[in-house]
């Protein structure tokens, strides 16, 4: 049976039972780690955080990988020079090698356009071989229209009248040459004339544009001439009747008609409005359109056949073409 302790009144804890708690509790006053709590709320002292090392015990040293050490000899000069002769050569190389194969294609376009060019200009060549026959035949009826108008009747007219009169007004605008000149402009518009290497070429080439663009200026100022002054006379005074007889009632073209020799119709014709009509200015217009047409001929057309004749000649030379 236990006393009470006197102070307090409370029973009194045997000294046993009292010993013992020392003596369970005296394991934990020696910083054991095992039945320790840690505390959720204290922060890690980090000057404590490195584990501590016993002065007997040596520090362990960190592992450190070291770059081994390259040893560049000096290579002699020739070696440096072999490298620069080596890169040198495969550059230059492979340049030569481009430069001849763009070369090469760019010889074989030439050639085509070549070609093309060559049909397309002497085609040109032998139509304007057929037109200034045909304006020659036209300056001879128009010189037989003017002696006419000076002293021949017009009451009677004779045969080959209206054939001239046919010949020089109504036939104007099959007289007019007009060039094709498509591959020119692909050349002068696309930059394929530098595929032309020759300057004897490019230059017959620029002076053929030029005649053709000369050309086509001119034939302008005859279609002008015609519309304002010919026409005009033609709708006033010439017999259309003789027309139809003449072509078969159009089962004949002009052109084809007027080649027919020694035409001769039993059917008489006049001129029309005789009244208005007046030898003076029938003759005066006849001898001024005769001065335009060969004005064309001298000045626009026989330049024009000559660049046509030496573009065609250069085109033989260098890639040798011929006519068939």
């Amino acid at each position: 049976m236990t006393g009470r302790d006197p102070k307090s009144g409370k029973p009194a804890r045997p000294k046993s039972a009292k010993m013992a708690g020392a003596e369970i509790t005296k394991p934990e006053e020696n910083n054991s780690t095992i039945n320790t709590p840690q505390s959720t709320t204290q922060e890690p002292s980090t000057y404590n955080s490195q584990p501590a090392t016993s002065p007997s015990q040596p520090a362990t040293e960190m592992e450190v990988h070291h770059h081994p050490q390259l040893e560049h000899k000096p290579k002699p000069w020739k070696e440096y020079f072999l490298e620069f002769l080596m890169i040198f050569l495969a550059v230059t190389m492979g340049f030569f090698a481009e430069t001849i194969r763009e070369n090469i294609s760019e010889s074989g376009k030439a050639k085509e356009l070549a070609k093309s060019l060559y049909q397309e200009v002497y085609a040109d060549s032998i139509n304007m071989q057929g037109k200034i026959t045909m304006r020659t035949e036209k300056d001879n009826q128009l010189n037989y229209f003017r002696r006419y108008m000076k002293d021949s009747s017009l009451n009677h007219l004779s045969a080959k009248f209206y054939p001239s009169f046919t010949w020089s007004f109504v036939l104007t605008s099959t007289i007019i040459f007009d060039p094709n000149d498509g591959v020119l402009n692909q050349l002068r518009n696309s930059g394929t004339l530098r595929y032309f290497k020759g300057i004897e070429l490019q230059n017959c080439i620029s002076r053929m544009n030029v005649a053709t663009l000369n050309v086509r200026n001119r034939n302008n100022q005859e279609y002008a001439f015609v519309e304002q002054f010919t026409r005009p006379f033609l709708l006033k005074h010439y017999d259309f009747k003789f027309q139809d007889d003449f072509t078969q009632n159009g089962k004949l073209s002009i052109l084809q008609a007027i080649k027919q020799i020694n035409y001769h119709s039993v059917a008489s014709y006049r001129i029309r409005n005789s009244s208005d009509f007046k030898r003076d200015d029938a003759e005066a217009l006849a001898a001024y359109y005769l001065l335009i047409i060969r004005a064309t001929k001298q000045v626009f057309y026989t330049p024009y056949v000559d660049a046509n004749h030496k573009l065609l000649q250069t085109l033989r030379k260098e890639y040798n073409f011929t006519n068939d």
